[in-house]
């Protein structure tokens, strides 16, 4: 037998199904983005709610590391508390289910249609949601086909003595009393998180498993000890994504590993339970459940992979049951565990979401919201200094301006790399829009600090008491008009003629004031005419910040 050859088309199977698997969990993240993000949406309302969204996002981009790194992208962006966040992993543990009892079923007939379709379409359609469609077609054919070569060839390993041999050294087959060996178990558990650490997907590990339990290779006592290693070392994943974020990003990490290691604690405590069935198998109740939640006797070797499966989901799903309740809990063991880091701000930024491009964008909304509240804020500061109201040196300004000329080219360079990525139409469309909403939050600053270098000039001429009455009013409604931008853009709600109305009224309201305030000083001494021109900059300034704010306001819809 050419060992050499065996080895080749088993591994080849695997790095085919592998590709296969991130090839649908990316086609199914192309047309299910926006989805995503209204799914995330319900997050938080309450923690069924979390957990349910978790589910969902899974499902659809079959991948819960995809699903838990973004998570933890989401808490390191500040858009998901850790209770929050806590609940959306519970549910992605349940979401992950269903890539295993996909593959347990034997499909393999539809691969090579499926290929076929997948590459027929990407040749013929250009169009990106559909692309995703074909895309996904494709990754399921090769990942069938790869799981047909692995169980093919599995099955002549299974032949082999000497392979049979090293699988015998962690069967936890149970003795006559009905108990598993122990070291075995925590043996084959060690496997499943080793398996699942260097392939970096459970789905992945769980499909072997399928593959080698169908091949005769595993049984069922050994196969559901691997599968609870399984989701150990998907762990792993999430927690190389938390290295370098906030403390609640990596609570929320270290909150994951503790609901997989807890949930396989409690279900290796109830293997002490043995009882046995009509046909005398003796052996733990958990195995017992497992055999009937699917066709055939799993004991005696029929439908292995449909029983793998069920055991994968019936574990997620009565871990989640049984710790939902306790998340407020374990987000305070978190907390204890990884005390507070007050010194690491939250990065709005997160490289972790370009793996969803809607979501990501969803991140430089939120993003420019924050910048354009920051650049209102420099441009307040700036202005009550001007009227004497308040106090502010230059450095602090300077340095203000400089943090939002930081932020504008951030949001520039995050657009690029997403932009990078296979995006839909209205998502290509969506990355200029933001990037000129950028340049005109930027333009705000710059035009607070040109406002705060008059503050000396506007306090020597002076400014009547009516005047200063009248753009106090002004200022209020360019404060006003900030907010409600920053509601708008946040929550990418449109308010497009409410705003562009208010936007109107300050401009007519400031071309009066200045008016006014220009017949007035005409007929004062000529030592004002420097404040004169000082307070009329001051004017255009705010038209011209009103102007800006305008212009972000209606590029809102291209958001949503």
């Amino acid at each position: 037998m050419n060992y050499l050859q065996l080895t080749i088309t088993v591994l080849g199977g695997l790095a085919m199904f592998v590709y296969g698997m991130g090839l649908m969990s990316e086609g199914l993240t192309q047309i299910a983005g926006a989805r995503m993000k209204a799914v995330l949406a319900c997050v938080t309302r309450n923690r069924f709610l979390a957990i349910f969204a978790g589910a969902a996002v899974t499902a659809l981009i079959q991948s819960s590391s995809a699903t838990t790194v973004m998570t933890v992208g989401f808490v390191n962006a500040g858009l998901l508390t850790l209770q929050q966040a806590i609940g959306v992993v519970f549910g992605a543990n349940i979401g992950t289910t269903v890539t295993g009892q996909l593959v347990s079923f034997k499909l393999d007939d539809l691969a090579l249609p499926s290929i076929i379709v997948g590459v027929v379409g990407l040749l013929v359609s250009r169009k990106p949601a559909f692309r995703g469609a074909w895309r996904t077609f494709l990754g399921f054919g090769f990942l069938f086909f790869g799981m047909s070569m692995m169980s093919h060839e599995l099955k002549t390993v299974a032949k082999l003595p000497e392979f049979v041999a090293v699988f015998r050294t962690f069967d936890c087959a149970p003795s006559a009393t009905g108990y598993l060996p122990f070291w075995s178990v925590l043996g084959a558990v060690a496997v499943g998180t080793l398996c699942t650490v260097l392939v970096q997907s459970s789905s992945a590990t769980i499909g072997i498993t399928i593959a080698l339990a169908d091949a005769g290779l595993l049984n069922i006592w050994t196969a559901v000890p691997i599968v609870l290693g399984d989701n150990i070392g998907t762990t792993v994943t999430a927690a190389l994504a938390a290295v370098n974020t906030t403390a609640n990003a990596r609570r929320t990490a270290l909150a994951h590993a503790l609901f997989n290691v807890i949930g396989t604690l409690i279900l290796l405590s109830t293997f002490g339970f043995v009882c046995t069935n009509a046909a005398g198998v003796r052996g733990p109740a958990f195995y017992h459940l497992v055999n009937a939640a699917a066709e055939g006797n799993v004991f005696a070797g029929q439908n292995p992979g449909r029983h793998i499966a069920m055991a994968h989901t019936i574990f997620n799903v009565s871990n989640v049951v049984v710790l939902c309740g306790f998340i407020p809990l374990l987000a305070r063991l978190c907390v204890w565990i990884i005390p507070g880091d007050r010194q690491r701000r939250t990065v709005l930024l997160e490289p972790h979401l370009l793996a969803a491009p809607d979501i990501a964008l969803h991140a430089v909304t939120h993003a420019l919201a924050d910048m354009t509240r920051r650049a209102w804020t420099i441009a307040s500061v700036a202005l009550n200094n001007c009227l004497g109201k308040t106090e502010a040196d230059a450095e602090s300004m300077q340095k203000a301006e400089q943090e939002i000329d930081a932020l504008q080219t951030n949001i520039r360079d995050y657009l690029v790399a997403v932009s990078q990525r296979k995006l839909t139409e209205r998502q290509a469309n969506m990355i200029p829009e933001l990037i000129h909403c950028a340049n005109d939050a930027e333009r705000i600053s710059d035009l607070a600090l040109r406002i705060y270098r008059k503050t000396t000039r506007i306090r020597k001429g002076g400014i009547p008491a009516k005047s200063l009455s009248e753009i106090t009013g002004l200022i209020n409604s360019v404060r006003n008009l900030a907010r409600d931008t920053v509601i708008s853009v946040r929550e990418e709600t449109p308010r497009t003629e409410l705003l562009s109305g208010k936007e109107e009224k300050i401009h007519l309201a400031a071309k009066a004031l200045s008016q006014d305030f220009s017949l007035h000083m005409g007929k004062a001494s000529e030592k004002n005419a420097a404040g004169e021109i000082a307070f009329l900059s001051i004017l255009s300034g705010l038209r011209d910040i009103a102007r800006h704010l305008g212009n972000i306001a209606v590029r809102v819809p291209a958001f949503v």
